[in-house]
């Protein structure tokens, strides 16, 4: 078991009905990561005030390019997604469960949940280290564990739950990252003319670091296929600053075997090879109808998987797109709350 230590986590406003931490993992499995990120962990946790005996535990995944205790962060106009968890809690609309901010950040903007030879081991890092140390400093079992999360956050709920040994029993994913042929293919060529102005990855990292390129409209869309490269490619060449790219990066010629690689990584893909893993463990989608990334038609095809081989699986889609889904996350709470009232 890796060091961990858990201190009182103070914000600049009240929670009615929990108290903060900051469980900090000095985890042994993330040392030595690929790019040097920390191998100190800072898990934002909510834990509710009084009696507490054996409580259910919440994992949030974060979606791309955000963190785990980001959801800490005051909001103008508005409460964040703690506040909003906290006001539920009051109106008996969210668990009475631990709440754990799961941070996983590269210096990419994200792991994905997974094990990654371009990034590091962050499925073992939650699994094998952070949810044991949570049931220790928390004194609760690993008998209702749900891990939930929006966008690349869904996308690591449904990795995490049909692992091999997972010890989740409930995934609740919106707008999980899924159908890379109509989701991640777009965004990589649309990063394509960005990519071609640098050398390689150390040239980029260079610009990034100096600033140039955080104010440009176009660096969400390169960090987000250059992040995806290093939680997808097999062959990363990390150590050489290159990246295998499934397309020409001038042409856009397909790679069919660096493609085909990558797309086992997608939830359509791996879901069919990891049936027996999830068995009757509870899984629940949800999706926007104008999902910006064309969500939806992964979440379809998942759902119909799902439904198909007779999982248990429920499905909604609500009128929005791929941004604000935190509200959406809050009905996950909801139907938490009623299966462990």
């Amino acid at each position: 078991m890796p060091q961990s230590e858990k201190k009182p986590l103070l914000l600049p406003y009240e929670l009615k009905n929990f108290e903060t931490y900051n469980l900090v993992v000095n985890s042994e499995i993330l040392k030595g990561n690929p790019l040097g990120d920390p191998s100190h962990r800072h898990n934002y946790c909510l834990v509710p005030e009084g009696e507490q005996k054996s409580l259910p535990v919440v994992f949030h995944l974060s979606g791309y390019f955000s963190n785990g205790p980001s959801n800490f962060t005051p909001k103008t106009l508005d409460k964040n997604f703690v506040q909003k968890i906290d006001e539920a809690q009051t109106l008996k609309k969210a668990p009475k469960a631990i709440h754990v901010f799961v941070d996983a950040m590269t210096y990419w903007g994200g792991s994905q949940f997974l094990n990654s030879p371009g990034c590091g081991n962050y499925q073992d890092y939650i699994i094998k280290e952070l949810v044991p140390q949570v049931c220790e400093e928390f004194k609760t079992k690993h008998e209702k564990l749900a891990v939930m999360g929006g966008s690349s956050g869904g996308y690591g709920a449904l990795h995490l739950i049909s692992v091999p040994k997972s010890p989740f029993q409930i995934a609740l994913a919106t707008a999980p990252d899924s159908f890379f042929d109509g989701s991640l293919w777009p965004e990589v060529l649309a990063a394509a003319p960005e990519i071609l102005k640098f050398k390689n990855l150390k040239d980029l990292k260079k610009k990034i670091d100096q600033g140039e390129l955080l104010e440009k409209r176009s660096f969400f869309n390169l960090a987000n296929v250059v992040a995806m490269a290093h939680c997808y490619s097999y062959k990363d060449n990390i150590s050489k600053n290159k990246i295998d790219w499934p397309i020409d990066l001038y042409s856009a010629e397909l790679k069919p075997k660096i493609w085909k690689h990558w797309k086992t990584h997608d939830p359509i893909v791996f879901l069919k090879k990891r049936l027996k893993n999830i068995g009757s463990k509870e899984i629940h989608l949800d999706v926007g109808l104008y999902d910006n990334f064309h969500l939806q038609y992964g979440t379809r095809q998942i759902y119909s998987l799902l439904k198909q081989e007779k999982k248990n699986v429920k499905f909604t889609e609500f009128s929005g797109n791929h941004f604000g889904l935190s509200a959406r996350k809050l009905v996950f709470l909801e139907t938490l709350a009623k299966k462990w009232s």
